[in-house]
């Protein structure tokens, strides 16, 4: 932690922050959406696990449709909430009053592009399942796992590369 340092947050410094913001919060109304959407027209058991290769390998009631939406807006909540306290992440380099604003900056993005993008996942996870159960598709599809770890590591090492250049 980096006690030292004032915790001074920055808002929103371009469009594409907002886009984010906005993205994630519809995505978690997406997710909510489709269980209202959907739920006269599901069956009693959906899909609730999927195997690596993105087929069904486990079934439950529709009601389990309701997790994800829950996961999602705990997880937009809670990292809503840990992108005002840059300053209480631990970094892998020191931080000082030259170089907090970009850290900060850049530590703060990571997590909005993290919760974004993983809100997204979730809600073509949710889109997935709902079309599975009516009949309509097989499953995730046998490439979401490299799509789901690219997204995530691509955005991670894009973030590493950025943070390491404004130390």
């Amino acid at each position: 932690m980096n006690q030292n340092i004032s915790p001074r947050v920055q808002e929103d410094k371009s469009s594409f922050e907002r886009a984010l913001r906005i993205a994630s919060m519809v995505g978690v109304v997406f997710l909510f959406f489709l269980v209202v959407i959907y739920w006269s027209q599901l069956p009693d058991s959906i899909p609730s696990h999927y195997n690596a290769a993105g087929k069904p390998d486990s079934w439950s009631g529709k009601w389990s449709l309701l997790i994800l939406p829950i996961v999602c807006l705990v997880i937009y909540i809670g990292l809503s909430i840990l992108t005002r306290f840059p300053h209480l992440y631990n970094f892998p380099w020191k931080i000082t009053e030259e170089n907090k604003e970009r850290q900060f900056h850049l530590a703060q993005m990571l997590v909005l592009s993290i919760k974004t993008e993983g809100i997204w996942l979730f809600g073509y996870i949710q889109w997935q399942t709902v079309q599975t159960a009516l009949g309509k598709a097989n499953g995730l599809g046998a490439s979401f796992s490299f799509i789901l770890l690219g997204v995530i590591f691509g955005t991670i090492g894009i973030y590493i590369m950025k943070a390491l250049t404004a130390r």
